[in-house]
């Protein structure tokens, strides 16, 4: 459970503060007046990612607020003993409002920038948050005995499961790894990015930062078929699902919006290239 938080939050804190950092350098940004700007990010992150996993656990949460005051259990969103979850799209959310907050209180850089550098690095923290997340045994797939993996009886898997023809003796019947297939998509999401980042293909405000929302909106949407592990549902759509398709519907009426611009820049960006 220890190494298993580590990898939801401590190791993804750590790579997603030093990416950032690196990328602010790289386009010559003032470190050392934006280098707090991803600490805002995480807190936020970290806090309303556990906000939204205390509301949406049912009587749980209710139990929890019965027994602490809200501003406690935000201030304890960072301890590995309280046993609280995590919700991802809480967190996602929450890196935006805590880099808009850092950026309208302290710094005079455009928050296009750094919305774009913290899209990047927060796609390979959900690359390793997911393998934390596959470690842990929760947000798991269906049934699969071509892909599947067994999960033992220490996972949150077999606790959700047990009772029922899905675990067999003391583990699971082979699930499909979503939580795996979620982190690959990920790495390629943010290994895409970072490429055309370093390349320079294009430095138009919000790019990044809108493509990230898309890329990582239809990723989620699809992968969300394929899990079986208790969640939200609004309809026949897991909650996710509805919050993936508002993320694509936004980040294409963006590309829509401003392709025309967005082409010139990529094209002045390839005539510097050829000069």
């Amino acid at each position: 459970m220890f190494f298993s938080f580590n990898l939801y939050v401590t190791i993804p804190i750590l790579v997603y503060f030093l990416i950032f950092i690196v990328l602010l350098k790289i386009r010559s940004v003032n470190i050392p007046k934006t280098w707090f700007v991803p600490l805002f990010a995480l807190y936020f992150g970290v806090s309303l990612a556990t906000l939204f996993a205390i509301f949406l656990d049912g009587s749980e949460s209710f139990k929890l607020l019965s027994e602490n005051s809200i501003l406690t259990l935000v201030l304890q969103a960072f301890n590995p003993k309280n046993g609280l979850g995590k919700v991802m799209y809480g967190g996602y959310f929450g890196s935006i409002v805590g880099i808009l907050f850092a950026n309208l209180i302290a710094t005079q850089k455009p928050a296009s920038i750094l919305l774009d550098i913290s899209s990047i690095s927060w796609s390979v923290f959900l690359t390793i948050w997911r393998i934390g997340c596959f470690l842990d045994g929760c947000c798991y797939g269906c049934p699969s005995e071509t892909l599947g993996i067994a999960f033992s009886k220490d996972s949150i898997a077999f606790r959700h499961l047990q009772g029922t023809a899905l675990v067999v003796g003391d583990s699971t019947v082979p699930l499909l790894p979503t939580q795996l297939i979620s982190s690959f998509w990920n790495l390629f999401v943010f290994l895409f990015l970072l490429i055309l980042f370093l390349k320079r293909k294009t430095t138009y405000p919000y790019f990044y930062f809108f493509a990230q929302m898309f890329l990582y909106g239809v990723g989620r949407f699809i992968i969300e078929f394929f899990r079986i592990d208790p969640r939200e549902f609004w309809g026949s759509l897991s909650m996710s699902q509805w919050i993936s398709l508002v993320l694509i519907a936004v980040s294409l009426a963006f590309f829509i919006k401003n392709r025309k611009r967005i082409f010139e820049n990529i094209s002045e960006k390839m005539s510097q290239k050829q000069i």
